[in-house]
């Protein structure tokens, strides 16, 4: 990490944001879209999906944030972050599947798909290999179901307690965990929100107030043991997803497995921000400020890839190396051009007409003409 001056998290503006945390994002975005390649490195099952796992407890993290620090407007904030790309993309898929179904297999054009889609409700679809999912119209979109239950949480604890809110969201959180399993075997909804991924958001909450306790002096002195950390945390993932049999990574609860190595990744990340070790490397910043542009438009990419271009130069096959490199580059460049030239200044233009005049506590602010 490069040294750069940061004032402890107690103490930071709600509009200051943590690089390690972008450079996470970053991390958890490629790592999705490797996943998605299906290539294999030697002597490697398939992973990257623990990508997913990172964003949930950095979610919980950053959420918490903003409820400590500047709670207004909150569900309308994150409303305006999440949702007008989340429709773009969804509306995508689904021109895309009017148009050329044969390119989205089992994705299909059903007005009543998109609605739920649209409306973040879980319905089950068929799934390539038989069987059935349950996964909206722009696949990757089933974890915003996941993150818009944890934001209508928050804003229900906002209403009761605007102190304690996000303890009560927490609460309402694992009300709506036991509710769901105790009603998994009758309700498509309740089975989808029957699963421990709802456990990482409050691994995110409790890494936030944890390294809230702990202060820039005593970040100084765990510098080095946060480092070797956050590098043994990154190291974990990739190699209890990557080399551990598939049976046992599908088989063990996610916020175990992937859940708690995030959560350490996250909380020694953050202790090296506090500590002054804050990356500056500002590629890979920008990189984790595209990162939700990547996590939706990857798909796009690695599939168009794949399924266009790889017609005509099998070379090109994502699931060979110069295809996945070739798949994820691209994804990568998008999600940067999307986001420098059309995300981040309409976020911002939004976000001062409707979330209170103040730009995206996650993002630099922009100033936008008009």
């Amino acid at each position: 990490m490069a040294t750069r001056s940061l004032k402890s998290e107690g103490s930071m503006k709600p509009t200051s944001k943590l690089n390690n945390l972008q450079v996470l994002r970053a991390f958890a975005a490629v790592s999705v879209a490797f996943y998605h390649t299906y290539y294999l490195l030697p002597g490697m099952q398939r992973f990257g999906s623990f990508g997913v796992d990172v964003f949930f407890v950095i979610s919980g993290y950053i959420m918490a944030r903003i409820l400590h620090k500047s709670p207004d407007f909150f569900l309308r904030r994150r409303i305006i972050r999440i949702v007008p790309p989340y429709w773009s993309f969804t509306f995508l898929t689904f021109a895309i599947a009017v148009v050329s179904p044969q390119l989205l297999h089992t994705t299909r054009a059903d007005g009543v798909e998109l609605v739920k889609s649209l409306l973040f409700i879980p319905y089950a679809k068929p799934l390539p290999g038989g069987g059935k999912g349950i996964l909206p119209l722009l696949s990757v979109g089933w974890s915003l179901n996941f993150e818009m239950l944890f934001y209508l949480s928050l804003a229900a604890g906002l209403l009761i307690s605007r102190k304690k809110a996000v303890w009560v969201g927490v609460g309402f959180v694992l009300a709506a965990l036991m509710t769901s399993f105790a009603f998994a075997t009758r309700s498509d909804i309740a089975k989808f929100f029957a699963h421990s991924n709802m456990l990482e958001f409050i691994f995110g909450v409790v890494a936030y107030y944890i390294c809230r306790e702990i202060g820039a002096s005593r970040a100084q002195r765990m510098r080095i043991p946060a480092l070797c950390l956050c590098l043994a945390s990154a190291l974990a993932l990739i190699c209890l997803q990557g080399l551990l049999p598939e049976t046992f990574s599908l088989a063990a609860p996610s916020a175990i497995l992937f859940g708690i190595p995030s959560f350490f990744l996250i909380a020694s990340a953050t202790i090296l921000s506090m500590a002054g070790w804050d990356t500056n490397v500002s590629f890979l910043i920008l990189i984790g400020d595209a990162s939700y542009i990547l996590y939706l438009v990857h798909f796009f990419c690695i599939y168009g890839v794949d399924r266009i271009l790889a017609a005509r130069w099998h070379w090109l096959r994502v699931a060979a190396p110069i295809g996945a490199i070739v798949g994820i580059s691209l994804s990568v460049l998008v999600a940067i051009v999307l986001h420098l030239f059309i995300e981040r200044p309409t976020l911002n233009a939004m976000l001062r007409k409707f979330g209170g005049n103040r730009p995206a506590t996650e993002l630099p602010p922009v100033h936008v003409a008009g």
